[in-house]
């Protein structure tokens, strides 16, 4: 009887331990990472900031803005009727897109600088409460719908400070 509680103990402990599941905060960044439109070589919190993340890239990204944020913060959209006016990121703008992702109910909003020819930036994350992601940082409404529109614009806006606080230390 004892060596069959053994040979037991010993199965369970083979074939019963799972690899270790990411954390939900670990997997929330992997998914935040798969919707992005370009490759991160890294991506941290930013702390006393829910839902920002920081990222850098090896390289230069030559994704085309939705928006530009210049040094004192003022926006206007990029992408209008008229051909770019240049295809490479100048260093002294912010290139902002704004990705959706309707299955996760969740917005990002990617502000990207550059210097030395490498781009790093912030990710603002607006996450609508899911079964997946359900604690004090997601939205209890639906940040893809479309009648709520407004009300993702005014938490993008507020977000925008990190952003042109960097910028302007950069370019001082």
């Amino acid at each position: 009887m004892k060596r069959f509680r053994y040979i037991l103990f010993i199965l369970c402990c083979l074939y019963g331990c799972k690899t270790q599941q990411p954390t939900t905060g670990t997997q929330f960044v992997t998914d935040v990472q798969r919707d992005m439109p370009f490759k991160v070589s890294a991506m941290n919190s930013v702390t006393n900031h829910d839902g920002v993340y920081s990222f850098r890239c090896e390289n230069q990204v030559d994704l085309l803005p939705d928006y530009e944020i210049d040094a004192e913060g003022a926006m206007m959209i990029y992408r209008t009727t008229f051909a770019p006016t240049h295809d490479r990121q100048p260093a002294n703008v912010i290139w902002r897109n704004i990705v959706i992702n309707r299955k996760a109910k969740r917005v990002l909003c990617i502000d990207r600088m550059v210097q030395n020819g490498k781009t790093f930036g912030y990710v603002y994350v607006l996450q609508s409460e899911t079964k997946e992601y359900s604690d004090e940082n997601t939205y209890h409404w639906d940040v893809t719908d479309q009648r709520l529109l407004l009300n993702v614009a005014d938490a993008i806006e507020h977000m925008t400070s990190l952003s042109v606080t960097q910028l302007e230390l950069m370019t001082r």
